[in-house]
């Protein structure tokens, strides 16, 4: 019997395959160590469940950073250059990229940075940042000395592409500017709207 969409099997014909299925499964449970029908039903669920739950790991940790990023993004300042600085306790500032410039740059595939106790100096690059086409600099957001260089993701920068909000390097700014470096970087209301303005730029460029 069919129908407009679709085809509707017979009644009878859907009867006889339940019950094929059904004696198959008894084959299954009386050649295994299941004890009943039950028992092998209830561990089947069990083992897909847990399938499930593996699948579903991905997921969670995703919503799970979604979750978390706000709150990180607002404890941030940021350069026009899409380079984001957290500033320590010590008064240093660990460096890395904004969440817009991953997401520009599709997928990181490598980071090159200056070694520990180099200098950097504010807007000049201290280090590329590759992806399977293209290099871009990456800009120093304040004058200093580096002192901490974060290795996981230079080992793995494929984290980036993950988790932007991660630090690539820390410095320590000079004496002269320990109290002031901060002045001029934007906050995160002041970032967003410079990326407002780019990407309607960027659809009025397409149009």
């Amino acid at each position: 019997m069919e129908k407009r969409r679709g085809i509707c099997m017979p009644k009878r014909k859907a009867v006889r395959v339940q019950q094929e299925l059904l004696d198959e499964i008894k084959k299954e449970v009386a050649k295994s160590e299941y004890r009943s029908l039950s028992e092998f039903v209830s561990d089947a669920i069990r083992l897909r469940l847990q399938t499930l739950a593996k699948e579903r790991v991905q997921e969670y940790l995703e919503r799970d950073r979604k979750s978390r990023y706000p709150e990180l993004q607002s404890r941030l300042l940021y350069t026009p250059r899409h380079i984001h600085v957290q500033p320590t306790l010590q008064g240093n500032g660990r460096i890395g990229i904004t969440d817009y410039f991953q997401s520009q740059l599709k997928a990181i595939v490598n980071i090159q940075t200056y070694n520990v106790g180099d200098k950097v100096s504010r807007d000049e690059p201290f280090g590329v940042v590759e992806t399977w086409w293209f290099t871009y600099d990456l800009y120093s957001p304040l004058n200093g000395k580096i002192v901490s260089i974060n290795k996981e993701v230079i080992e793995d920068p494929f984290v980036l592409n993950v988790e932007p909000s991660q630090w690539i390097l820390e410095v320590q700014p000079e004496y002269s500017e320990a109290d002031s470096w901060m002045n001029g970087l934007l906050d995160l209301e002041d970032y967003e709207k410079l990326v407002t303005r780019l990407e309607v730029g960027r659809a009025g460029i397409r149009r």
